[in-house]
C-alpha cells in the first residue's frame, strides 16, 4: 500500500543543478555564494530588510534572543503549546520561560490570557515588569505561529508596546503566511524561520533570522560566525557560535524558494480537497487579512480516547498522522514553570491530530485519508 507521509519535501527545479555546482566547485562550507543568494531570496519574499542564515531554527532562536539582550534570569513569555525548541532556546540564554495558554480555535498564543497575565499576574516596579509569583523580570514575548497559522500580530505588538516588551517571532512553521499584508516574522524586532526536512521549503536543516534592524542584523552575523572581529587574524571579541549555514544547504534552499509559490498553491488545493471530502465539518475561519500556508492540516475529535483510536487507524492504513506536542509545562524539563493555567493546551493535545499534508499528495490520496476520517467523530477540520 502506498504510504502517505505527513509532510515531506518536494525536491525539484534547480535543486540538483545548484547542489552539483557546490560539489563541482568545492564551495561546500559557509563561505559559498549560495548562502547570500538564499538570504536574498528569503529577504525579498518576506519583505524583511535583512536575512541571516543559520544551521537550524533552534540555533537562530538562540542567536536572536542573545542579540536582543535576553540573558540569565530574564522572563520570556512563551506559548504553552509549541515545539519544545521554542522554550529550549530561552533556556540556552539562562532565561526563564513563562508559559501562556493557547486559544481554543487555532491553538496559537491566547492573547486574552497573555493580556490578563500582564495586567494581573505581573506588576511594574522601578520601570520594569515583574511576575507577581517568583518576581521574574519580564523582558520579551516569543509567539509561535502554530502549524503555520498566523498570530494576530497587530494586537500582540500593541500589548508588547504597552508593557515595554521585546517581540521575537518564532515563524519556524509559517513561511508563506501573513497577517494584515505582512509576512510573519516581520512584526517584531526579528523573526525566525525553519527549513527542517518537514517544512514546505527545506534545506534538510537550516534556519533564517529576518529583521529590519541594521545593527541587530550586523550583530547576528557576528555572533553566528564565532564573533570573529578581524578579517584575517583569529581575533574574537566575545563568545559566539558556529551557527552559519553551509553553502550546500543554501543551494538546496534557494532552489526550494524558487518553487515556493507553486508549493503554497498546492497546499491550498489540498485544503480544498479535504473540505470537499469532509463536508459539514466546521473549519475555524481565517480573519480578514490572514493568509495561512497550510503547513500542517488537521482534525479535532471529541476525546483523548477518540484521538488515540484515530491515530492508530490512520497510521495502520499507511496514512501518517501525529498528535500535537504535549504542552510544555507538562514536560519533564519545564514542570513547575510559571505562567497561566493551560486548560486549552491540554484539550488541544487530547483532541487534535495532524493529517497528511505533503505537497506531493494527489486528490486520490486525500480522498483515501478522508474515507478513514469519516469513520471518526470529528468536531472540526483544520484545513
Amino acid at each position: 500500500m502506498k504510504q502517505l507521509p505527513l509532510s515531506i519535501p518536494q525536491i525539484e527545479g534547480n535543486a540538483w543543478k545548484y547542489v552539483k555546482d557546490c560539489l563541482d566547485t568545492n564551495w561546500v562550507s559557509s563561505v559559498g555564494a549560495y548562502v547570500g543568494r538564499f538570504e536574498d531570496s528569503v529577504r525579498a519574499y518576506t519583505g524583511a530588510k535583512h536575512a541571516v542564515a543559520g544551521v537550524n531554527g533552534t540555533a537562530c532562536l538562540h542567536a536572536a534572543l542573545t542579540a536582543l539582550d535576553v540573558g540569565p534570569g530574564d522572563g520570556v513569555l512563551v506559548p504553552a503549546l509549541t515545539f519544545i525548541a521554542t522554550a529550549n532556546a530561552v533556556r540556552y540564554c539562562g532565561a526563564v520561560p513563562l508559559f501562556i495558554d493557547c486559544d481554543p480555535a487555532r491553538y496559537n498564543l491566547d492573547l486574552g490570557a497573555l493580556e490578563a497575565f500582564l495586567e494581573t499576574g505581573c506588576r511594574r516596579r522601578q520601570g520594569r515588569l515583574f511576575t507577581r509569583a517568583g518576581n521574574v523580570p519580564v523582558k520579551a514575548v516569543l509567539p509561535a505561529h502554530i502549524l503555520g497559522f498566523p498570530v494576530d500580530m497587530e494586537r500582540l505588538t500593541a500589548l508588547a508596546r504597552r508593557h515595554k516588551l521585546t517581540v521575537l517571532e518564532d515563524a519556524a512553521e509559517s513561511l508563506g503566511s501573513s497577517f494584515a499584508g505582512r509576512h510573519t516574522g516581520t512584526f517584531g524586532a526579528a523573526g525566525v524561520l525553519s527549513f527542517n526536512g518537514n517544512k514546505i521549503v527545506t534545506c534538510g536543516g537550516g534556519g533564517m533570522i529576518i529583521t529590519d534592524d541594521d545593527a541587530l542584523a550586523k550583530r547576528l552575523r557576528h555572533l553566528t560566525q564565532q564573533a570573529k572581529s578581524h578579517p584575517t587574524e583569529y581575533f574574537h571579541d566575545e563568545v559566539g557560535w558556529n551557527y552559519r549555514m553551509t553553502n550546500l544547504s543554501a543551494a538546496l534552499g534557494l532552489s526550494q524558494m524558487e518553487r515556493l509559490p507553486r508549493f503554497l498553491k498546492k497546499r491550498e488545493q489540498l485544503a480544498r480537497w479535504y473540505r470537499q471530502g469532509l463536508p459539514g465539518i466546521p473549519t475555524p475561519p481565517l480573519q480578514p487579512g490572514q493568509r495561512w500556508n497550510h503547513w500542517l492540516m488537521g482534525v479535532t475529535v471529541a476525546s483523548a480516547e477518540a484521538k488515540k483510536r484515530l491515530l492508530q487507524t490512520l497510521n495502520d492504513a499507511g496514512c501518517q498522522a501525529r498528535p500535537l506536542w504535549s504542552p510544555l509545562p507538562l514536560q519533564k524539563p519545564y514542570k513547575g514553570s510559571l505562567g497561566t493555567p493551560i486548560p486549552q493546551a491540554r484539550r488541544a493535545y487530547d483532541t487534535v491530530i495532524n493529517i497528511p499534508s505533503s505537497t506531493s499528495l494527489t486528490q486520490t490520496d486525500v480522498a483515501r485519508v478522508c474515507r478513514l476520517l469519516r469513520r471518526a467523530p470529528l468536531t472540526a477540520l483544520l484545513a
